[in-house]
């Protein structure tokens, strides 16, 4: 298999991996802290502040995720009544749609992160970017698994 289903598949197996390392390095924190408050009575400053953060991730690439599965909030009663013809236009348009409010989000993302990026976080010290790049790079995704989406009902694979 090669070309852009290639791609997508590609992509989305490389997301899944590192889905899965982000999800238990969360496990792994939460346990830890867990462990060290109940039973020592001591913490690591900033470990809170580093596992919310990739919650974060996970969210923003588990929602391109869903895109590229169409696994998105869909009612298909009525799509599903229609000719195979009109049920690809109205996948096509989906889509399309689907890609301007990620499109819009990655947008306006771009203008906040550009106002309160560099403000820092509380405890990391870090800049506000690192937890803000997430919305951008899970609606960036989202938006390339739509186009891919279109390209896969408009010409197939």
């Amino acid at each position: 298999m090669s070309g852009p289903g290639a791609m997508e598949t590609g992509l989305s197996r490389m997301l899944e991996r590192l889905l899965a390392l982000l999800l238990l390095a969360i496990f792994g924190t939460v346990v830890l802290l867990v462990i060290l408050r109940y039973v020592f009575n001591t913490t690591v400053v900033g470990a809170n502040e580093a596992a919310l953060i990739g919650f974060v991730y996970t969210t923003a690439i588990g929602g391109a995720l869903a895109v590229a599965r169409r696994e998105h909030i869909e009612i298909r009663y009525f799509v599903d009544l229609m000719p195979a013809g009109v049920q690809r236009v109205l996948d096509i348009l989906q889509l399309a749609l689907v890609a301007l409010v990620n499109f819009a989000i990655v947008w306006y993302s771009i203008v906040w992160i550009a106002s309160t990026g560099s403000y820092l976080m509380p405890t990391l010290q870090l800049p506000q970017i690192v937890a803000q790049l997430s919305v951008c790079i899970g609606s960036s995704l989202a938006f390339v698994y739509c186009l891919l989406g279109i390209r896969r009902c408009t010409v197939g694979d």
